[in-house]
């Protein structure tokens, strides 16, 4: 008799289980619309270049295997905030957005990477936001900048788009770049 309850116990647990949580269906719709708008943010980016003369559409995709792959990269340039957030996938898909942004942004003058920043930092802080954010958000923005000088000086690749796959223990980036000539910017 106890060997029954037991087995309804468990096939009732693994029913609970296998239910999908609200919370997590929720967490991903929020990601989706705040991927959408790193997207954005990062397609101006793009235009910026652009309008600085240099030509996207003429640019020729290698993949040199002896070449670094800009998705260690990214996660590299992003690694001390990954290591910090672990477990929160929002923080993280965030922090590896936010790296991509960054990376581009080296590439613009700087007028228009202020622009950027401004953006950014009315796209992810609440209006009603008190300046300690701001200067914790404009923080990150130069430790990541920094950052690139310092690990990637001699990397001329803009980062054209991204996937980004989390599961419980792995971060999947792929990434889509394209080399700059250097005398476009």
């Amino acid at each position: 008799m106890e060997k029954q309850k037991r087995k309804k116990r468990n096939k009732r647990s693994k029913k609970k289980n296998n239910k999908p949580s609200h919370l997590k269906e929720k967490n991903i719709e929020n990601n989706n619309k705040t991927q959408s708008k790193y997207h954005i943010l990062n397609m101006n980016v793009q235009d910026k270049l652009r309008d600085m003369g240099v030509d996207l559409k003429k640019i020729n995709f290698i993949d040199n295997p002896d070449e670094i792959k800009m998705s260690a990269v990214i996660l590299e340039l992003a690694d001390p905030y990954i290591k910090m957030y672990w477990g929160n996938e929002i923080q993280i898909r965030g922090i590896i957005s936010l790296a991509v942004i960054v990376w581009n942004m080296a590439f613009l003058s700087q007028k228009e990477q202020i622009e950027v920043q401004e953006k950014w930092i009315e796209i992810v802080l609440p209006k009603d936001c008190n300046a300690k954010d701001v200067a914790t958000m404009l923080s990150v923005f130069d430790f990541l900048q920094q950052r690139q000088r310092d690990l990637f000086p001699d990397i001329r690749k803009i980062v054209m788009g991204y996937e980004l796959r989390i599961d419980n223990e792995n971060i999947h980036l792929d990434v889509s770049s394209a080399p700059i000539n250097k005398n476009a910017v």
